[in-house]
């Protein structure tokens, strides 16, 4: 902030005091002025890098979140294979072969979103502008609990298959089980296959870049 200073001859009159008067006034509201110009290109300044940041994390969640449906989907057919395939009467060697219960996800970033909201930056982006954006990191946040519960079903599953194939035998507790993970493992899927659906949708309405 800039200092005003009195000058250091005297006052002698009326029209001097409200000289100095006017000077300090004048001075203070230039310094005022300044001020209020450099905070607004900061916060100008720091809305712009917190768009371009965001803009490129949802860029790169983006494909993200393609590759995870197109491996939900995968993962789906498969769990539907191993659903089928334990309701079938074939040998118990030919359905221990047969079984999958593998996975795969590629984690969602949100360093840049998390970060400005911390630093406040993003309280500087009209509402409008991050609407989808907000959007999908609260429904990518929401469908977290589901998506590890659905990791447990399948490396559960997988356990069992894997003491199946060490004993030589699928007896019918395991099946049993089997069936019951692989069910609620597939529900799982359909609800994170719908979820990523929405967020999609959000990802690519979420445009933070000024043209």
């Amino acid at each position: 902030m800039l200092d005003v200073h009195a000058p250091h001859e005297s006052i002698h009159t009326w029209k001097s005091f409200f000289i100095h008067i006017a000077t300090i006034v004048v001075g203070l509201l230039i310094a005022v002025a300044l001020e209020q110009t450099v905070e607004a290109f900061h916060r100008h300044h720091q809305s712009r890098v917190a768009r371009a940041a965001i803009d490129s994390e949802l860029r790169e969640n983006l494909q993200s979140n393609k590759q995870n449906q197109q491996r939900l989907v995968e993962q789906q057919n498969q769990l539907q294979r191993n659903l089928q395939t334990l309701q079938s009467a074939v040998p118990d060697a030919e359905t221990i072969a047969a079984l999958r219960y593998k996975w795969e996800s590629k984690k969602i970033q949100n360093a840049a979103w998390t970060g400005a909201r911390i630093n406040g930056s993003l309280a500087l982006i009209p509402s409008a502008d991050i609407a989808a954006a907000s959007y999908f990191y609260e429904t990518e946040d929401a469908t977290d609990p589901i998506a590890y519960s659905y990791f447990a079903d399948m490396d559960s599953a997988s356990a069992l298959v894997d003491y199946a194939r060490s004993a030589g035998s699928l007896p019918p507790w395991i099946r049993q089980q089997l069936l019951a993970i692989t069910t609620s493992a597939l529900g799982r899927n359909r609800t994170l296959l719908r979820l990523k659906g929405y967020e999609l949708q959000a990802l690519e309405a979420a445009h933070l870049e000024k043209e």
